[in-house]
């Protein structure tokens, strides 16, 4: 399964989530791959400590192969392309988007099938932007990762928006929510789902424990036991049971 993660605003928890999510279904006993695709502010190299020579970024200027830009995860089955910071979107490194769609689709079904990845994992540039639009319309399962924040949620309608005109219907899943603010989401869910036809995948509440980690720590393998890492193995069931049911 190829599953992108979105979001209008950074500092969504995004890029945690999506970390979390690989570590978790590799502790589970899947191969995964995780590709950091925010070329504007990648962050999956700091998360994982990453010391990086070649990258995405590097891949698309036709200075590195795949295997130069891999990372696998210690010993474990987790294998990471990171990117740099870059000026560019993903579609200036071709001719026009059709092209830079296949020529990603190519490097990333390489990637898939030499690693024999059961899942790909896509952390994708905040906003409205080519980047995240041509991943989104290359994996078929898309997640937008929203606060409740009013700006946040009026840039995820722009965004549903968009993705309705390309035939996508992605998923919608509020994170960081404080605890007393569940039931509102329950309402803000809903209306979101009837007047944008964005399909809920539920919430995760705020952890302390996570926000103390400043994004320096993995928490499915530093807190396994904490609020945050039973929450992601319940929304991996969520998207598990989503799909199934497509």
């Amino acid at each position: 399964m190829w599953i992108s993660f979105h979001s209008y605003k950074g500092g969504t928890g995004k890029t945690n989530m999506t970390g979390n999510l690989a570590c978790y279904l590799v502790k589970a006993g899947h191969r995964v791959g995780l590709v950091d695709t925010d070329v504007s502010g990648p962050g999956i190299h700091a998360l994982f400590s990453l010391k990086t020579d070649k990258t995405l970024v590097d891949y698309l200027q036709g200075g590195a192969s795949l295997s130069d830009i891999v990372y696998r995860r210690e010993k474990e089955n987790l294998y990471i392309i990171p990117s740099d910071a870059t000026e560019e979107d993903l579609v200036s490194y071709a001719k026009d988007p059709a092209q830079a769609k296949e020529k990603l689709s190519a490097l990333f079904r390489e990637f898939e099938s030499r690693y024999k990845l059961d899942h790909i994992l896509f952390d994708c540039s905040p906003g409205l932007n080519r980047s995240s639009l041509l991943i989104m319309g290359m994996t078929g399962f898309s997640i937008i990762v929203c606060t409740l924040d009013k700006q946040d949620i009026r840039g995820t309608y722009v965004i549903s928006g968009v993705a309705r005109k390309m035939n996508i219907k992605p998923y919608i899943l509020f994170n960081k929510l404080p605890h007393d603010k569940f039931e509102v989401s329950k309402e803000t869910l809903e209306d979101l789902s009837r007047k944008f036809g964005l399909m809920p995948i539920g919430v995760i509440l705020h952890d302390e424990a996570m926000a103390g980690t400043w994004s320096r720590k993995i928490m499915v393998h530093a807190y396994p036991n904490s609020e945050y890492s039973r929450q992601i193995k319940e929304f991996w069931e969520r998207i598990s049971h989503s799909k199934s049911s497509l």
